[in-house]
Protein backbone atom coordinates (compact mmCIF):
# COMPACT_ATOMS: atom_id res chain seq x y z
CA UNK A 1 0.00 0.00 0.00
CA UNK A 2 1.39 3.43 -0.95
CA UNK A 3 2.30 5.82 1.88
CA UNK A 4 0.00 8.78 2.44
CA UNK A 5 2.83 11.37 2.70
CA UNK A 6 3.04 14.46 0.42
CA UNK A 7 3.72 13.61 -3.20
CA UNK A 8 4.16 17.15 -4.54
CA UNK A 9 4.30 20.76 -3.45
CA UNK A 10 3.62 23.66 -5.84
CA UNK A 11 4.77 27.26 -5.43
CA UNK A 12 2.49 30.14 -6.55
CA UNK A 13 3.15 33.89 -6.47
CA UNK A 14 0.28 36.18 -5.47
CA UNK A 15 -2.89 35.26 -7.39
CA UNK A 16 -1.18 33.39 -10.21
CA UNK A 17 -3.00 30.22 -11.28
CA UNK A 18 0.12 28.72 -12.80
CA UNK A 19 2.77 27.65 -10.27
CA UNK A 20 6.31 28.99 -10.43
CA UNK A 21 7.48 25.43 -9.93
CA UNK A 22 6.41 22.06 -8.52
CA UNK A 23 8.71 19.90 -6.42
CA UNK A 24 8.70 16.57 -4.67
CA UNK A 25 9.29 17.43 -0.99
CA UNK A 26 11.60 18.12 0.64
CA UNK A 27 13.00 20.64 -1.84
CA UNK A 28 14.94 23.89 -2.03
CA UNK A 29 14.23 26.61 -4.58
CA UNK A 30 15.33 30.19 -5.29
CA UNK A 31 13.01 33.18 -5.64
CA UNK A 32 14.42 35.96 -7.83
CA UNK A 33 12.90 39.12 -6.29
CA UNK A 34 14.52 41.34 -8.96
CA UNK A 35 11.85 40.11 -11.34
CA UNK A 36 9.04 41.04 -8.95
CA UNK A 37 7.60 44.53 -8.57
CA UNK A 38 8.40 46.37 -5.33
CA UNK A 39 5.60 46.17 -2.82
CA UNK A 40 3.61 43.60 -0.86
CA UNK A 41 3.31 40.07 -2.17
CA UNK A 42 2.37 36.59 -1.01
CA UNK A 43 3.84 33.18 -1.63
CA UNK A 44 1.23 30.42 -1.80
CA UNK A 45 2.39 26.84 -1.21
CA UNK A 46 0.05 23.98 -2.08
CA UNK A 47 0.89 20.38 -1.16
CA UNK A 48 -0.93 17.19 -2.32
CA UNK A 49 -0.52 13.75 -0.73
CA UNK A 50 -0.90 10.25 -2.24
CA UNK A 51 -4.62 10.20 -1.40
CA UNK A 52 -5.22 13.47 -3.27
CA UNK A 53 -5.74 15.56 -0.14
CA UNK A 54 -4.33 19.08 -0.46
CA UNK A 55 -3.04 21.62 2.05
CA UNK A 56 -2.16 25.30 1.59
CA UNK A 57 0.10 27.77 3.35
CA UNK A 58 0.47 31.48 2.56
CA UNK A 59 3.57 33.58 3.39
CA UNK A 60 3.31 37.37 3.00
CA UNK A 61 6.42 39.44 2.21
CA UNK A 62 7.49 42.85 0.88
CA UNK A 63 9.93 43.43 -1.98
CA UNK A 64 12.10 46.55 -1.89
CA UNK A 65 14.71 46.47 -4.67
CA UNK A 66 14.12 49.94 -6.04
CA UNK A 67 15.22 53.22 -4.47
CA UNK A 68 13.69 54.27 -1.16
CA UNK A 69 11.52 57.38 -1.31
CA UNK A 70 10.93 60.03 1.35
CA UNK A 71 8.14 62.61 1.25
CA UNK A 72 8.08 65.65 3.54
CA UNK A 73 5.13 68.03 3.67
CA UNK A 74 2.34 65.57 2.94
CA UNK A 75 1.26 62.58 4.99
CA UNK A 76 -0.81 59.60 3.96
CA UNK A 77 -4.49 60.33 4.59
CA UNK A 78 -3.95 64.06 5.20
CA UNK A 79 -6.62 66.69 4.48
CA UNK A 80 -4.96 69.68 2.79
CA UNK A 81 -5.79 72.97 1.09
CA UNK A 82 -3.97 75.75 -0.71
CA UNK A 83 -0.41 75.56 -2.00
CA UNK A 84 1.83 72.87 -0.48
CA UNK A 85 5.62 72.76 -0.34
CA UNK A 86 6.45 69.07 -0.66
CA UNK A 87 10.02 67.77 -0.53
CA UNK A 88 10.73 64.41 -2.15
CA UNK A 89 13.91 62.34 -2.09
CA UNK A 90 15.07 58.83 -2.93
CA UNK A 91 18.07 56.64 -2.19
CA UNK A 92 19.03 53.11 -3.18
CA UNK A 93 20.18 50.26 -1.00
CA UNK A 94 23.39 49.92 -3.04
CA UNK A 95 24.40 53.54 -2.42
CA UNK A 96 26.71 54.64 0.42
CA UNK A 97 24.73 56.12 3.30
CA UNK A 98 24.38 59.88 2.98
CA UNK A 99 22.48 61.53 5.88
CA UNK A 100 21.74 64.62 3.80
CA UNK A 101 19.96 62.51 1.18
CA UNK A 102 18.47 59.81 3.42
CA UNK A 103 17.00 62.16 6.00
CA UNK A 104 14.10 64.38 5.14
CA UNK A 105 14.40 68.04 6.07
CA UNK A 106 11.14 68.43 7.96
CA UNK A 107 11.00 70.82 10.94
CA UNK A 108 11.54 69.48 14.46
CA UNK A 109 8.10 68.87 16.04
CA UNK A 110 6.89 71.40 18.61
CA UNK A 111 6.60 68.74 21.35
CA UNK A 112 10.34 68.03 20.94
CA UNK A 113 11.18 71.68 21.64
CA UNK A 114 8.83 71.67 24.64
CA UNK A 115 10.56 68.60 26.12
CA UNK A 116 14.00 70.17 25.56
CA UNK A 117 12.86 73.35 27.33
CA UNK A 118 11.45 71.38 30.30
CA UNK A 119 14.64 69.35 30.71
CA UNK A 120 16.82 72.47 30.43
CA UNK A 121 14.70 74.32 33.02
CA UNK A 122 14.85 71.38 35.43
CA UNK A 123 18.62 71.06 35.00
CA UNK A 124 19.07 74.78 35.69
CA UNK A 125 16.87 74.63 38.81
CA UNK A 126 18.64 71.53 40.11
CA UNK A 127 22.06 73.09 39.60
CA UNK A 128 21.11 76.30 41.42
CA UNK A 129 19.29 74.47 44.21
CA UNK A 130 21.76 71.75 45.09
CA UNK A 131 25.25 72.56 43.86
CA UNK A 132 27.89 72.80 46.56
CA UNK A 133 28.29 76.51 47.26
CA UNK A 134 31.91 77.67 47.72
CA UNK A 135 32.65 78.45 51.36
CA UNK A 136 33.39 82.11 50.64
CA UNK A 137 29.85 82.62 49.27
CA UNK A 138 27.82 80.28 51.51
CA UNK A 139 27.10 82.97 54.12
CA UNK A 140 26.08 85.70 51.66
CA UNK A 141 22.41 86.77 51.49
CA UNK A 142 21.97 85.17 48.06
CA UNK A 143 22.83 81.67 49.22
CA UNK A 144 22.05 81.83 52.93
CA UNK A 145 18.35 82.43 52.16
CA UNK A 146 18.10 79.14 50.28
CA UNK A 147 17.22 76.33 52.75
CA UNK A 148 18.22 73.60 50.32
CA UNK A 149 21.67 75.13 49.87
CA UNK A 150 22.00 75.65 53.61
CA UNK A 151 21.24 71.96 54.20
CA UNK A 152 23.63 70.87 51.44
CA UNK A 153 26.44 72.95 52.90
CA UNK A 154 25.75 71.99 56.50
CA UNK A 155 28.86 70.22 57.91
CA UNK A 156 28.65 66.58 58.89
CA UNK A 157 28.03 65.80 62.58
CA UNK A 158 31.64 64.80 63.06
CA UNK A 159 32.82 68.13 61.61
CA UNK A 160 30.54 70.40 63.63
CA UNK A 161 32.14 72.93 65.92
CA UNK A 162 29.80 74.07 68.69
CA UNK A 163 29.98 77.84 68.82
CA UNK A 164 29.19 79.78 71.96
CA UNK A 165 25.99 81.84 71.51
CA UNK A 166 26.24 85.59 71.34
CA UNK A 167 26.09 87.19 74.76
CA UNK A 168 22.58 88.50 75.44
CA UNK A 169 23.46 90.76 78.33
CA UNK A 170 21.25 88.75 80.73
CA UNK A 171 23.67 86.06 81.83
CA UNK A 172 23.44 84.13 85.10
CA UNK A 173 26.02 83.96 87.82
CA UNK A 174 29.51 83.13 86.65
CA UNK A 175 28.94 84.78 83.30
CA UNK A 176 26.87 81.88 81.84
CA UNK A 177 24.48 83.33 79.25
CA UNK A 178 21.35 81.15 79.36
CA UNK A 179 19.15 83.73 77.59
CA UNK A 180 20.97 83.31 74.28
CA UNK A 181 20.40 79.54 73.98
CA UNK A 182 17.83 78.51 76.63
CA UNK A 183 14.64 79.24 74.66
CA UNK A 184 15.68 77.48 71.42
CA UNK A 185 17.11 74.50 73.35
CA UNK A 186 13.84 74.20 75.30
CA UNK A 187 11.81 74.43 72.07
CA UNK A 188 13.87 71.65 70.50
CA UNK A 189 13.95 69.23 73.43
CA UNK A 190 11.02 69.98 75.76
CA UNK A 191 8.18 71.91 74.14
CA UNK A 192 6.70 68.86 72.37
CA UNK A 193 5.62 67.54 75.80
CA UNK A 194 5.44 70.53 78.14
CA UNK A 195 4.28 73.01 75.52
CA UNK A 196 5.80 76.26 74.30
CA UNK A 197 4.20 78.08 77.25
CA UNK A 198 5.15 75.39 79.78
CA UNK A 199 1.47 74.51 80.38
CA UNK A 200 1.93 70.73 79.95
CA UNK A 201 -0.86 68.24 79.12
CA UNK A 202 -3.33 67.25 81.88
CA UNK A 203 -2.83 63.65 82.95
CA UNK A 204 0.24 63.22 80.75
CA UNK A 205 2.83 65.97 81.25
CA UNK A 206 2.94 68.37 84.24
CA UNK A 207 2.87 72.13 83.89
CA UNK A 208 6.21 73.85 84.48
CA UNK A 209 4.61 77.17 85.39
CA UNK A 210 4.55 77.37 89.18
CA UNK A 211 6.00 73.87 89.63
CA UNK A 212 7.40 73.65 93.21
CA UNK A 213 10.55 71.83 92.05
CA UNK A 214 11.31 74.54 89.51
CA UNK A 215 10.51 77.36 91.98
CA UNK A 216 12.70 75.89 94.73
CA UNK A 217 15.75 77.93 95.70
CA UNK A 218 17.84 74.73 95.66
CA UNK A 219 18.05 73.58 92.01
CA UNK A 220 19.43 70.10 92.82
CA UNK A 221 16.15 68.18 92.29
CA UNK A 222 15.40 70.13 89.13
CA UNK A 223 18.83 69.26 87.68
CA UNK A 224 18.48 65.59 88.70
CA UNK A 225 15.08 65.21 87.01
CA UNK A 226 16.33 66.69 83.74
CA UNK A 227 19.48 64.57 83.84
CA UNK A 228 17.90 61.22 84.81
CA UNK A 229 14.22 61.53 83.82
CA UNK A 230 11.11 60.91 85.95
CA UNK A 231 8.11 58.57 86.10
CA UNK A 232 5.28 57.87 88.51
CA UNK A 233 5.75 60.85 90.81
CA UNK A 234 2.67 62.64 92.11
CA UNK A 235 2.89 66.41 91.61
CA UNK A 236 0.47 68.68 93.46
CA UNK A 237 -1.85 65.72 94.03
CA UNK A 238 -1.82 64.67 90.35
CA UNK A 239 -0.27 61.56 88.81
CA UNK A 240 0.98 61.89 85.24
CA UNK A 241 1.08 58.80 83.04
CA UNK A 242 3.86 59.79 80.62
CA UNK A 243 7.51 59.10 81.33
CA UNK A 244 10.04 61.90 81.11
CA UNK A 245 13.22 60.54 79.47
CA UNK A 246 16.76 61.30 80.55
CA UNK A 247 18.48 64.17 78.76
CA UNK A 248 21.97 63.28 79.96
CA UNK A 249 23.12 63.11 76.35
CA UNK A 250 22.98 66.91 76.14
CA UNK A 251 25.99 68.98 77.12
CA UNK A 252 26.29 70.73 80.47
CA UNK A 253 25.90 74.10 78.71
CA UNK A 254 22.67 73.10 76.91
CA UNK A 255 21.14 71.51 80.03
CA UNK A 256 21.97 74.55 82.14
CA UNK A 257 20.42 76.84 79.51
CA UNK A 258 17.20 74.76 79.44
CA UNK A 259 16.94 74.63 83.23
CA UNK A 260 17.55 78.39 83.57
CA UNK A 261 14.94 79.07 80.89
CA UNK A 262 12.40 77.04 82.87
CA UNK A 263 13.37 78.68 86.17
CA UNK A 264 12.91 82.21 84.75
CA UNK A 265 9.85 81.80 82.49
CA UNK A 266 6.01 81.61 82.83
CA UNK A 267 6.00 83.45 86.17
CA UNK A 268 8.89 81.42 87.64
CA UNK A 269 11.59 83.57 89.30
CA UNK A 270 14.06 81.05 90.72
CA UNK A 271 17.83 81.27 91.14
CA UNK A 272 19.65 80.27 87.96
CA UNK A 273 22.50 77.79 87.60
CA UNK A 274 25.67 77.39 85.56
CA UNK A 275 27.07 74.48 83.53
CA UNK A 276 29.32 73.64 86.51
CA UNK A 277 26.21 72.88 88.60
CA UNK A 278 25.09 70.34 85.99
CA UNK A 279 28.58 68.85 85.79
CA UNK A 280 28.65 68.28 89.57
CA UNK A 281 25.20 66.59 89.45
CA UNK A 282 26.13 64.06 86.75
Amino acid sequence: MEAAGPRSISVYLDDDTEPLATYRPPATFQLDTTKIEDGEHLLRLSAVDALGTSGTRIVRFTVRNGPGITVTGLRDGSTVHGMLDIEINSFGGDEPFDPERAESHGPIPVWTWVMIAIVAAWAGWYGLEFFNTPAQFAATPTYASNPALAAANEPADGDRVQKAPAYSGKGAAGGFDYEASGAPAYATNCSSCHGAAGAGVPGAFPSLAGDPVIRANDPKEHITIVLRGLHGKTIAGQTFGATMPSFSQLSDQVLAAIIDHERTSWGNHSPTITPDDVKRAR
